[in-house]
């Protein structure tokens, strides 16, 4: 069983590539896995309570989620000037020591980029009836996915289907290495488009590990996992300000 939400997006959406810098940021087009998977458990907590935490983790990371991305989106390619804290130099490691314990910044540029979705983003959410239960109930409480101010609202009432719909894309599977090979995680004839690595949940990640009151850290391969998502978009149009994509 299926459960299908649809999301209109209310803003620019931007979630930068995992392996990005903090100066050299391309974003995304889709939220990822571990994204749509923590804003339904922070709407959970914030409607539950605290003690809801774990059982709403436990079902969440039990679903297996596919996408249907719009019809075309617009990547904005910009600089902006931004402030940074200010590295101290070996030479003058005293020197700016005062400095830097008052929280000295510098200016900067940054490259940055926020993606313009035209058109419904739908999630499609597949497991247990009780697991499916808690996110049909937490649907409207999502108002955002990855990067604060990447704004969604519902647009429809979330429905149930037997079989996935055409159009949607399968985010937990994709491209992997496995002994120097690249191997696609899935029997289906290896489509075209446009990779996106996307992470998402690992099997030893816990609740406590994602409690932002908890001492504990994720561990990168093993709580967070990363995986290349291929989306049937293709570059329609560009220029030194904008990239055009669209469904091939």
């Amino acid at each position: 069983m299926w459960l299908i939400t649809e999301y209109h997006p209310a803003a620019l959406f931007s979630l930068k590539v995992g392996v990005a810098t903090s100066t050299g940021a391309k974003t995304l087009f889709l939220p990822t896995p571990f994204a749509i998977r923590t804003a339904f458990l922070d709407a959970g907590i914030r409607t539950r309570g605290i003690d809801a935490g774990a059982e709403i983790f436990d079902a969440l990371k039990s679903l297996r989620l596919a996408a249907r991305p719009p019809e075309r989106i617009v990547v904005t390619n910009l600089f902006a000037k931004v402030l940074k804290p200010q590295r101290r130099d070996k030479k003058g490691e005293e020197d700016d020591e005062d400095a830097d314990s008052a929280g000295a910044m510098q200016r900067s540029i940054a490259f940055r980029e926020y993606a313009h979705l035209d058109g419904i983003l739908a999630l499609a959410f597949e497991g247990e009836a009780e697991a499916l239960a808690i996110v049909e109930s937490l649907a409207s409480q999502v108002n955002y996915f990855g990067k604060r101010g990447s704004f969604f609202q519902l647009a429809h009432l979330p429905r149930r289907v037997e079989t996935l719909p055409n159009g949607f894309t399968r985010l937990d599977e994709g491209l992997t290495f496995e002994n120097g090979k690249v191997m696609y995680g899935t029997s289906a004839a290896f489509p075209l488009g446009i990779i996106q690595l996307m992470d998402d949940w690992g099997a030893e990640l816990t609740f406590d590990k994602v409690n932002v009151y908890a001492h504990t850290r994720i561990a990168m391969f093993k709580d967070r996992v990363r995986r290349s998502v291929i989306f049937p978009y293709r570059l329609a149009r560009s220029s030194r300000g904008f990239s055009f994509y669209e469904m091939g």
